[in-house]
């Protein structure tokens, strides 16, 4: 079935009250069709169960506290930009997201998270230890940025990934 056939299927549903046909829908934010408990949700792929997952950009405040060392390094005031990312990722935390802190926290207990974390630092050790054999240094503000936006990015990345694989196992669970 191609990808718009699946789309625009219709399904019909009984009445809850009479057990006559109710009527037709698309399926779509219904979580149909997985057979699992929780499913996915059909227009966003995206899961339905227990586990909320957290959107992308609020892995961005993350990837700033992984990015903090350089973002400081670049500029004297950088202190003053991870002070309120981290008061904005914890007001964001405790409003917006208060339904998604679930997933984040199961996340964040992860094995995988910490071998990510432990990874990032390696990371970073590892090419300022290669251009230090290289003979470059990463000195000027510039090359700190430049960190910085490689820690932010990888940071994003990999945990975006990682909740990908953790709510695919923990609706696999439920």
């Amino acid at each position: 079935m191609a990808t718009t056939e699946a789309v625009t299927q219709t399904t019909t549903w009984p009445s809850p009250r009479s057990g006559a046909p109710a009527g037709t829908g698309t399926g779509i934010g219904t979580g149909t069709g997985t057979g699992a408990k929780g499913g996915a949700d059909a227009k966003t792929g995206t899961a339905t169960g227990g586990y909320q997952p957290v959107p992308v950009w609020f892995f961005a405040f993350e990837g700033l506290i992984g990015a903090s060392y350089d973002i400081v390094k670049s500029d004297p005031h950088g202190w003053i930009v991870i002070v309120v990312a981290v008061a904005v990722n914890v007001v964001l935390a405790r409003t917006v997201l208060r339904g998604r802190l679930k997933m984040a926290k199961a996340i964040l207990r992860g094995r995988k998270t910490r071998k990510l974390a432990v990874g990032l630092i390696a990371l970073r050790v590892g090419v300022h230890f290669v251009l230090g054999l290289v003979g470059v240094e990463a000195t000027s503000p510039a090359a700190h940025v430049a960190f910085a936006l490689l820690m932010c990015a990888t940071t994003v990345a990999l945990l975006a990934f990682d909740q990908k694989i953790m709510l695919r196992a923990l609706n696999a669970d439920s």
